[in-house]
């Protein structure tokens, strides 16, 4: 018996041990997931003046994740930054192998919140194909796909999130950085967007006509838009996901916007977790597990962005409420936690009302991460449809 009991303790020990191991193996794997990949040197512009906006810098192939009959590369142009300086901005650009006789459209395609700093850009990433909704359909149908990063995504700096005319001047410009491949892309586009990059691929559309006048827009497609910033915000105050985002968005503003301050708009005693919420990138969500629980903007804010200046002012500049020249598809999920679905609605209406065609598509019960899959066969027939020239459905009334 007292064999036995040492053999019994012996084993205890060993199964101690192993799970010691296995829980520094465990977290030793978590905080690896929590650090997203870096840019390499493919991403700085060299020294000297910036070029024209939508200037080809370089490019480079990407091999990996490639869609069938299709080529792919890494992009790095100029566009337009925050107070209209030139920034390098960094994306992919995919197109069908195969040649053409004629232009190939292209579809501009803007990604949603994936962080503020470099490393939190897509294109670097061995994920840089597969965010982006229904790529193998548009690539079989001919379209030439370009998509951006966003400036500070990749390249170096902070991205001025949610600032629309930087994000839709970077969408612009990378159909004309496709443009000057040898995939074929034409002058006729198409914008497409979610979340973030539906606020971007609308204010692409407001912006297309006067920033890039010899280009022809076609459609806009917006996936649950950020449209209504002031009822995001007024949305996200007791909600996790929105305290990660309106960290995003004080963190960029108060460090890339002129008369905006980061600390303050944050509590003093908690503005070391908010700023390590605003440096995490959603492509690497390990990294908000090793943070635990998040404090709720409700909490962590020192004043009302909702009535404390300058930020009414900035909610207000930064809507996509222009006009547009070109049909619009918005598809919303009647689910949606993260964007209400009411900010969907209400600018369909106004949008209708000030005479614009418009297609808002209802997905009853799709999330906002959802509506990316429910919605994109459908996005893709209208897109095609109107490269055909084939009537536009309006459910503006009369």
């Amino acid at each position: 018996m007292k064999r036995f009991w040492m053999r019994a303790k012996r084993a205890l020990i060993i199964v101690a041990g192993l799970a010691l191991v296995l829980v520094a193996l465990g977290a030793f794997v978590l905080w690896r997931l929590s650090i997203p990949p870096q840019p390499g040197e493919f991403y700085t512009a060299p020294a000297g003046e910036p070029a024209a906006p939508g200037t080809l810098i370089r490019s480079e192939p990407i091999t990996s994740g490639v869609p069938e009959g299709a080529v792919a590369q890494r992009v790095l142009y100029w566009s337009t930054g925050v107070d209209g300086q030139p920034v390098p901005v960094s994306g992919v650009v995919i197109a069908p192998a195969a040649a053409s006789d004629t232009p190939r459209p292209v579809v501009a395609w803007a990604h949603g919140t994936m962080g503020v700093l470099p490393e939190c850009g897509t294109s670097h990433t061995v994920l840089a194909l597969a965010l982006i909704t229904q790529l193998d359909g548009l690539i079989r149908e001919g379209f030439v796909v370009a998509a951006t990063d966003y400036p500070g995504m990749g390249t170096p700096g902070i991205h001025p999130y949610l600032v629309g005319n930087v994000e839709g001047a970077a969408v612009l410009d990378s159909v004309r950085a496709a443009q000057q491949l040898d995939v074929g892309a034409g002058s006729s586009f198409f914008t497409w967007g979610h979340s973030q990059g539906g606020h971007a691929s609308i204010w692409a559309g407001i912006m297309a006509p006067e920033y890039a006048p010899e280009l022809d827009l076609e459609g806009v497609v917006a996936f649950a838009p950020a449209i209504d910033l002031q009822g995001i915000l007024r949305w996200s105050m007791d909600r996790p996901v929105g305290a990660r985002l309106l960290a995003y968005a004080l963190y960029a503003w108060g460090n890339t916007l002129p008369g905006v301050s980061f600390t303050d708009v944050v509590r003093p005693e908690y503005l070391s977790r908010v700023e390590e919420m605003a440096r995490t990138c959603l492509l690497t969500p390990a990294g908000f597990l090793m943070q635990g629980e998040v404090p709720l903007a409700k909490d962590y804010l020192a004043v009302d962005p909702l009535t404390t200046d300058p930020y009414p002012a900035l909610l207000q500049a930064n809507r996509p409420d222009g006009g547009l020249v070109a049909p619009l598809l918005i598809a919303h999920g009647t689910a949606d936690s993260t964007i209400p679905f009411a900010g969907s609605e209400a600018a369909a209406e106004a949008r209708c009302a000030a005479g614009e065609t418009v297609q808002l598509a209802r997905f009853p019960g799709v999330s906002h991460i959802g509506i990316v899959t429910s919605a994109g066969s459908y996005a893709l027939g209208w897109t095609v449809d109107r490269q055909a020239g084939r009537p536009v459905v309006s459910t503006c009334a009369g």
